[in-house]
């Protein structure tokens, strides 16, 4: 462990905030945070600098008189509450429900006691006959069960393409043909990256404009109703998205198709109709709209800016195609036993719609990760850090939107870096990556939203779970039953029951890249790794390609990978996902994790179409022998 002692005021407003100061790395061994990097971290949390000891004794303070007399979530599992602490000015209280209804209660030696049982959902506790003072959130235990036995197939849908149709990137409708493909294969799970909002010069899925909205740049134009426009061409080269012209493109037609739907009733009704059921689509179109003419920093814009009408008709009328095509998806997929995997980001952007909703519950901090093998720097995400404290005085709302607007559609929600619920690595705006320190979550309290929407969607939920993983979260996964995830790039561990295994991430080397260690020469270009430890990486690529190939009896890449998709199969995982890059040997990656604009990020378009694919019998029959590996599948809504 590395020394550090800390001045007792600051291990005491540590303790207090939560912020914590000693961790296991991701090689096992116990670091601690220094005092300056520690300070930082709360001056973020605190909202004040913290230079003098005066500074740092007002801070607990002010935290100490900042906190509720009464806890402000309080969570019911499986309806029944437990005892509440409250003052001894309450004479009454009561539950008042979600729908409504009231259930009384009794206070008792100043503790609140509730008789019976809660029905699920979000409630609140109200004392005295006033305004509610506690979310009680009525969970269920366990998330909704997942269909085990599944073989699944991924992929970005930018990278689909379809030869008679193909507009220059990947689209709704990309993914609707790859799902049918599925079912032809017997591939249960479709899955694919966020389909998010997102700014236009932002093409990560994984720093969205908003986790409560849609990206309409995907969009199927063949299910746009009432519309009689040409397609989108495909322009420069055919296997990489150019989201500027692409982008725009898209976008102008459908700002054409919005002008045309404002100017019919029967059109605009169903987009009326949309926002009635999600009315909070109306301020996020404002707010894009203001972005449009303003620029996305809203910080700067000027007091009492408008927007323009036209604009927020525009992004009205897009929320309400993606929203109505993926449900629509999705029905379509469950109809047939199929299920629409999603994957939920951890944050937003920082000029996004979900940080300028509610600016105070953000800190002038970013999430990340501490050093690992891999990125010995450690990782500045660049996403804004929630406050927890903040956060649970309104019932984690800007949580709730976000994984209630991905189960409104997804059968099966994988949740990125699912460590983020019990604790966040803040780094301090103007800080470096390892200059942080790790923040603790209410992981009861973001379990119980989980569990809670997963039963509301029928849906099952994934945890991301690689990386350092504190034994917190793998407890917390077991006992409410979400799966965790088991990578097999880089070894042939047997997976458990709970799982979701796969060959490769969005953040890995497709299997052929990884085979050929092109991600070792992409870090040593980058400077991530010098020669001395490029050649020891490429030593221990090679010495895993060769075990892997002798525990398999194979030769070469392409035997391998069939190998290990093979056992992937028929190990008792829950789910067994195969990424598509995997199956096309795919040696180009979708991203390199740490990088921005150094690589062009999530533009790879796959060099085979979804035609040639759908006429590739051995590809078919594999994908097909693939699943008869798998256990027989148990839909829980039909067992």
């Amino acid at each position: 462990m590395s020394e550090q002692s800390y001045a007792p005021s600051v291990l005491k407003l540590a303790q207090e905030a939560g912020v914590t100061t000693d961790w296991v790395d991701a090689w096992g061994g116990h670091q601690r945070v220094t005092q300056d990097d520690l300070l930082a971290v709360l001056g973020a949390l605190t909202g004040r600098e913290l230079a003098t000891e005066r500074d740092i004794e007002q801070a607990s303070a002010d935290l100490a008189a900042s906190r509720p007399e009464i806890e402000p979530v309080v969570v019911a599992w499986d309806g029944i509450v437990p005892v509440i602490e409250v003052p001894s000015s309450v004479v009454s209280a009561e539950i008042v429900l979600e729908d409504g209804g009231a259930v009384g209660a009794d206070i008792v030696d100043d503790r609140v006691l509730v008789h019976g049982v809660l029905p699920l959902g979000y409630h609140s506790l109200v004392v005295n006959g006033g305004e509610p003072v506690s979310h009680i959130f009525s969970s269920p235990t366990t998330a909704h069960a997942t269909p085990t036995g599944s073989l699944g197939l991924i992929s970005p849908t930018y990278s689909l393409r379809r030869e008679d149709a193909d507009i220059g990137i990947g689209t709704i409708a990309d993914l609707r043909a790859l799902a049918d493909l599925c079912a032809s294969w017997d591939t249960a799970v479709v899955g694919t990256l966020p389909l998010l909002a997102a700014f236009v010069d932002e093409p990560s899925p994984y720093a969205p404009a908003s986790r409560r909205a849609w990206n309409e740049i995907f969009v199927d134009f063949s299910r746009i109703p009432g519309w009689h426009g040409t397609l989108p061409t495909p322009v420069g080269d055919p296997l990489w998205v150019d989201y500027d012209v692409t982008g725009h493109d898209i976008r102008s037609r459908l700002a054409a198709y919005s002008a045309f739907v404002s100017r019919s009733p029967r059109l605009r009704g169903f987009v009326d109709e949309f926002l009635t059921h999600e009315p909070e689509m109306k301020r996020y179109a404002r707010f894009r709209a203001l972005t449009d003419h303003h620029g996305r920093n809203w910080r700067a814009w000027s007091e009492g800016v408008k927007p323009d009408p036209d604009r927020i008709a525009y992004h009205e009328t897009v929320q309400w195609l993606m929203q109505t095509q993926l449900a629509e998806l999705s029905s379509d997929l469950e109809a047939r036993g199929q299920y629409l995997y999603l994957d939920l980001p951890i944050g937003c952007h920082p000029d996004g719609y979900d940080i300028w909703d509610d600016p105070s519950l953000f800190a002038p901090a970013s999430l990340g990760a501490p050093p690992d093998p891999l990125f010995v720097g450690g990782q500045d995400w660049g996403l804004p850090a929630s406050i927890p404290s903040r956060a649970r005085r309104d019932g984690h709302l800007n949580f709730r939107k976000a994984i209630s607007r991905q189960l409104s559609v997804a059968g099966l929600l994988r949740i990125d870096h699912v460590m983020g619920i019990h604790r966040t690595w803040w780094v301090p705006n103007g800080a470096t990556a390892t200059q942080g320190a790790y923040v603790a979550q209410p992981t009861e309290e973001m379990f119980a939203i989980i569990t809670l929407e997963s039963h509301r969607a029928r849906a099952g939920v994934v945890g991301e779970n690689l990386g350092t993983v504190p034994p917190e979260i793998y407890e917390g996964l077991a006992r409410h039953e979400l799966l965790g995830m088991a990578v097999a790039q880089d070894g042939v561990t047997e997976p458990k029951s709970t799982d979701l295994v796969a060959l490769s991430s969005h953040d890995t080397p497709a299997f052929a890249a990884w085979w050929n260690g092109n991600d070792i020469d992409d870090l040593l270009d980058l400077g991530v790794f010098d020669d001395e430890r490029a050649a020891r990486e490429r030593g221990e690529r090679i010495e895993m390609t060769e075990r892997l190939q002798e525990r398999f009896g194979t030769s070469g890449p392409v035997e391998t990978r069939d190998a290990l998709m093979e056992w992937m199969a028929g190990t008792p995982a829950a789910v067994a996902l195969l990424n598509l890059d995997d199956l096309l040997m795919e040696e180009r990656r979708q991203n390199i994790p740490g990088t921005h604009w150094e690589r062009p990020n999530w533009r790879l378009r796959d060099a085979v179409s979804l035609e040639e694919l759908g006429a590739d019998v051995s590809f078919g029959d594999q994908l097909r022998r693939f699943a008869t590996r798998r256990p027989d599948v148990v839909d829980p809504d039909k067992a």
